[in-house]
């Protein structure tokens, strides 16, 4: 089970069980209704339906460079997927991905299931018992899970990927966003396979590479910064910067898009004076460059909540989501002139926004894109932005940095009970499509967000608030096990 505080490596993360709680009372549910530990596994998203088709592997596929190695699947047969000598990966051709789950033992850490009739979420649920590492080390489940076979089994504009052309070993295969299916999809004949981490988690796309793409891997770009990606497999392949921090992106064709940065001194405040003196230079710098990009974030927000209030309008929302909306945007307002302060005062010069580009910056127009956005910006994003800042506010040893964190950790929890809640009131009466849809978002957010993340601080100090890659991933992970995947269970049920 997961304890009400564990320690990881000099790490204390404490439970996260008030913000669950809050999000509860928002829904109108009980403790009960969301009760238990209920953890997913970070491979199990996309549906089983239907028969497995395709290829077998028995031929030799065409490659598109020379030297190019073919990814097998764990039982041997051929995975559809080929890797260049420079580290790229494209899928070949579609072919059935196998995967097996181990009967549970009885003597798993939690349960949420006890036989295959338990899994109705989706067509093709199994129950079985599978490893997770938590913030105290692994621990076994026993749960449902619902890999895919073929593409047939995801959505359209998603692709079924074995578990080997995964950057870890995931244990079942999983459907993610393709602009392509296979190699003959695309003019350049390349389809290629996406790995970008925004900061967040990993994100595993399909998408068509050309010759003018502006990177090829991520050599082509900023060392430690960027990432050569296509996200959401739409696009071109460019050098991506991280692009997710605590609260809501401002997202335009897939991508967080923010405003560059400007010397200007009227987004900081006197009120806020962290303690610099004792700082060694690594730590500083990394502490301007962390909330330098914070703060960009968090600008970017204030768009992002008046485009959500647009949204609301044009749905009809009733006015306690619209009066929602709009305070989460003031408090964007006070986060973003916080976080720049602080990067002023770790950098030691004034630093604030430029103007933001604006273009494309559009409501969405249909209410399935509206769910999906929900789910990953506001119920996985925001939920996990508020448990991170929960726990920092906790771990930093400046009283005047952890009361930032406590002013974002309060007003985070507060923007994720208003997703949580609009949400809900979406899928009120709404259809099964509607209502998969969410199902579909929730599991492509969560198991982004499950993943370790790439990029890594200049430093580690965690009395500072910068964690290490496997801190940040084991708090992630605790946030989504403790609060949203159990609250997720509830509202679709």
């Amino acid at each position: 089970m997961l304890k009400p505080s564990s320690i990881h490596r000099g790490f204390l993360v404490p439970a996260f069980a008030p913000l669950r709680a809050s999000i509860w009372a928002a829904l109108g549910l009980t403790a009960s209704a969301c009760g238990g530990h209920v953890t997913v596994d970070p491979a199990s998203s996309g549906g089983e339906g239907g028969s497995a088709t395709g290829s077998t592997g028995a031929t030799d596929p065409a490659f598109v460079c020379d030297g190019a190695v073919p990814l097998p699947q764990p039982n041997g047969a051929h995975s559809g997927y080929a890797r260049c000598p420079d580290g790229t990966i494209h899928r070949v051709e579609a072919v059935a991905c196998e995967g097996w789950l181990p009967a549970c033992q009885g003597l798993e850490d939690d349960f949420s299931c006890k036989t295959d009739a338990d899994c109705t979420e989706k067509p093709g649920g199994m129950c079985g018992s599978y490893r997770v590492d938590n913030v105290d080390g692994p621990v076994w489940l026993c749960g449902c899970v619902y890999p895919c076979a073929t593409d047939q089994d995801c959505n359209p504009g998603e692709a079924c990927v074995c578990p080997s052309v995964f950057p870890t070993d995931f244990a079942f295969p999983t459907c993610v966003p393709a602009g392509c299916r296979t190699n003959d999809d695309c003019a350049s004949g390349e389809c290629g396979v996406s790995l970008y981490n925004d900061g967040c988690g990993v994100e595993l796309d399909l998408a068509c590479r050309a010759p003018g793409d502006a990177c090829r891997t991520d050599a082509d770009c900023r060392a430690g910064f960027e990432q050569c990606a296509a996200p959401h497999g739409e696009g071109a392949w460019a050098c991506e910067p991280p692009g997710c921090a605590i609260g809501r992106p401002l997202a335009v064709e897939g991508r967080a898009r923010t405003a560059g940065g400007a010397a200007r001194a009227d987004w900081t405040s006197a009120a806020l004076t962290p303690e610099t003196t004792g700082l060694c230079g690594d730590v500083r710098a990394a502490l301007a460059a962390h909330w330098r990009d914070v703060a960009a974030l968090e600008h970017a927000s204030i768009a992002s909540f008046a485009r959500f209030s647009l949204e609301l309008l044009a749905l009809g929302a009733p006015p306690a989501l619209l009066a929602g909306a709009q305070q989460a945007a003031m408090d964007e307002v006070a986060h973003a002139r916080a976080a720049y302060t602080l990067a002023s005062a770790y950098a030691g010069a004034a630093l604030g926004p430029g103007r933001l580009d604006v273009t494309g910056v559009a409501p969405a127009a249909s209410p399935a894109a509206i769910v999906a956005a929900l789910v990953e910006e506001a119920c996985v994003g925001e939920t996990v932005g508020a448990a991170e800042a929960r726990a920092l506010a906790g771990l930093v040893r400046d009283p005047a940095l952890a009361g930032a964190y406590e002013r974002i950790a309060e007003d985070e929890g507060r923007h994720a009970e208003l997703g949580w809640r609009a949400l809900a009131w979406l899928l009120r009466g709404a259809g099964d499509d509607l209502r998969a849809v969410a199902a579909s978002a929730f599991e492509r957010a969560v198991a982004r967000m499950s993943a370790d993340p790439d990029a890594a601080p200049g430093a580690v100090a965690p009395e500072h608030g910068l964690l290490s890659r496997e801190m940040m991933g084991a708090l992630r992970r605790q946030a989504l096990a403790e609060v949203v995947e159990p609250c997720r269970r509830a509202l679709l049920a």
